[in-house]
């Protein structure tokens, strides 16, 4: 599903798509993974003209802190979103209900 989602940059092609130091983008609330010792971000989070709008408070309102279930979030169809993907809701302007959705994210019985 990653791939399909464009797959994830290293941290300097990230922060140079979106206009940022590496050294300001380790800053920013965003997704990221470990991939063999080195942060690495998938690209969703990217739209032609920037970062996708609500992206760092869905990061900020998550309860978990395992990076792969938080990506594993963004991409799995959600109850609480309609059966929609939260990363499809976001692009739709969601914010609010993707940011409900993340807070409540593994917390027991919250689907």
């Amino acid at each position: 599903m990653l791939v399909m989602e464009g797959g994830v940059l290293s941290r300097d092609e990230f922060a140079g798509r979106i206009g940022l130091t590496p050294e300001e983008l380790e800053a920013q609330p965003l997704l990221w993974l470990d991939v063999d010792g080195e942060r690495a971000y998938p690209a969703f989070q990217i739209t032609g003209t920037g970062l996708l709008p609500g992206m760092s408070a869905v990061v900020e309102a998550f309860t978990i802190e395992e990076p792969w279930m938080r990506v594993n979030f963004m991409l799995t169809d959600d109850a609480r979103l309609g059966g929609q993907r939260p990363i499809d809701a976001l692009r739709e302007g969601r914010i609010v209900d993707v940011v409900k959705a993340a807070r409540a994210h593994g917390e027991h019985g919250a689907a």
